[in-house]
């Protein structure tokens, strides 16, 4: 009887492969982004931006300057990598349970504390929060989620100057007539906005030898980026405490808020090719943080949330002015709501991901939507 086979040795067998893991340079700038969106929340929502004197006012102003340049920033991160991938409904989905399963609770809960104003209609806004749109950003994102088939077949069907010609003629409507005179024009919904940017930032995937990405890439792209937010900041900050209003007003606060207009687009071009170009590695506790820029997000921004987070918990309006107690509640919410949103993503989101229904249900969204994946190869 032969003798059997000798084991390969642990140094004979190959290794397993092991998935790298996230790149952290986007990562850094996805915890970026949403610092500065709870900045312009605080100066724009807690009663405590004061722009009685010019450092007071280009402090706050600073902290208003970065909320809709990251929104356009989440959009560019999130197109850049869904027109290259095939469609799962789990993220959409997984989306919706995840805004679900906040403005549900978060509401119910506050509804028992005396004095936090939760109606009724506080609580139909939270049972249909997409179709409310009160938190507009993750409403236009889930929707841009379900179009993206779509939007990824025409960037696959359509030759390279049918795309370039679209995008150019979208772009006056979308892009050029709201640069040029402040004011969002026919086109001012965010879903537009969406859809143009994810375009876009598909076009430069598809076609990396474009002009626009060779600008954008650039070693003086970011710091021009950062030159231009420094100085809208320092012109918005100065007019505050003047009190200029009209025209110029008008444009310093429509090129801070307006996600279409140009400078906003192509700084957040900028910033994120800069970061893309980072190579931190992966860096566990930065992906960790970052994971959780959603729940930070839903969470602070929920209304019968909002409300008691800055004036309850926070008392902000007794420190007006107060710079430092500004940056000190700033870093509170977010490491509280990021602690609150890990918590729940182990105890809550993944059981549910991995559940029986939600496994069919995904599977049937792949199914319908997933199909238009398979009409025109991939470049």
């Amino acid at each position: 009887m032969p003798a059997p086979a000798a084991m390969p040795s642990a140094a004979a067998r190959p290794a397993a492969v092991q998935k790298p893991g996230r790149e952290s340079g986007l990562e850094l700038l996805r915890i970026l982004c949403m610092l500065f969106i709870i900045a312009d929340h605080y100066a724009g929502q807690s009663g405590a931006a004061v722009y009685d004197t010019l450092p007071r006012a280009l402090f706050f102003s600073a902290l208003g300057a970065g909320s809709r340049l990251g929104c356009d920033i989440f959009v560019v991160l999130g197109a850049w990598f869904l027109c290259r991938q095939p469609f799962h409904t789990r993220r959409a989905l997984g989306l919706w349970l995840s805004l679900w399963l906040y403005t549900v609770p978060l509401t119910l809960l506050c509804w028992f504390i005396p004095g936090s104003g939760v109606g009724l209609g506080t609580l139909r806004w939270a049972m249909f929060p997409v179709s409310t749109q009160q938190l507009w950003f993750v409403a236009q994102y889930i929707l841009l989620l379900l179009l993206s088939p779509a939007l990824n077949l025409l960037l696959r069907a359509a030759p390279r100057p049918a795309m370039r010609g679209l995008l150019a003629a979208v772009g006056v409507f979308l892009v050029g007539y709201p640069t040029l005179f402040a004011e969002d024009g026919i086109f001012g919904d965010w879903l537009w906005s969406f859809v143009f940017l994810y375009l876009l930032v598909g076009y430069l995937r598809f076609y990396p030898d474009n002009r626009l990405s060779r600008l954008m890439q650039a070693p003086a792209a970011p710091w021009l980026a950062l030159a231009f937010v420094a100085a809208l900041t320092a012109g918005r900050g100065a007019a505050q405490w003047l009190g200029v209003g009209g025209k110029v007003m008008q444009y310093l606060e429509y090129y801070r808020t307006a996600l279409g207009a140009a400078p906003n687009l192509l700084c957040a071009l900028a910033f994120f090719f800069a970061f893309q170009k980072l190579r931190l590695g992966s860096v566990g506790a930065v992906n960790r943080l970052a994971s959780a820029t959603l729940g930070v997000y839903v969470i602070h921004q929920t209304p019968a949330v909002m409300g008691l987070l800055w004036t309850g918990l926070f008392h902000t309006a007794d420190h007006a002015g107060s710079a430092g107690y500004a940056l000190f509640v700033i870093a509170a919410v977010y490491l509280g709501c990021t602690a609150i949103d890990l918590a729940r993503e182990r105890l809550v989101m993944q059981p549910i991901r991995g559940s029986r229904w939600f496994a069919a249900l995904c599977r049937r969204g792949d199914e319908t939507l997933g199909a238009l994946d398979k009409i025109f190869p991939d470049r």
